[in-house]
């Protein structure tokens, strides 16, 4: 096992802490059960098979965003406006964003017609 500190993940400012747990809840869901977090110096230190250089490239390579969408926002695709970004992730044929087009295509079956941006 590893230790790789996160000298960006604090535990203040709230969103340093929000940053370590993400990386933690992504680590241990997609990559490495195993991996325990805790806190050295005031800086997040993942405990994981991951060397520093092996946790880049599971970030840059493998990892699975966990798709977060809100159809009833203005311009969030769905309806009028921002349908651009929406549309790159429904055109990929990359697996990481399998999971994203899926959710997309769910949503979209409630999305009124009349107000569906074709």
């Amino acid at each position: 096992m590893n230790e790789v500190l996160l000298p960006g993940c604090t535990p203040e400012p709230l969103m340093g802490y929000l940053k370590a747990l993400g990386v933690f809840r992504l680590v241990t869901e997609q990559a490495d059960p195993s991996a325990t977090l805790c806190w050295k110096g005031g800086i997040a230190c993942l405990t994981s098979r991951f060397d520093r250089q092996t946790l880049v490239a599971f970030f840059r390579d493998e990892y699975k965003p966990t798709p977060v969408l809100a159809p009833w926002n203005g311009g969030s695709g769905f309806y009028d406006g921002g349908r651009e970004p929406l549309k790159a992730i429904e055109e990929s044929k990359s697996e990481r964003l399998r999971i994203y087009r899926e959710a997309i295509e769910r949503i979209r079956q409630f999305v009124p017609k009349e107000q569906a941006q074709g």
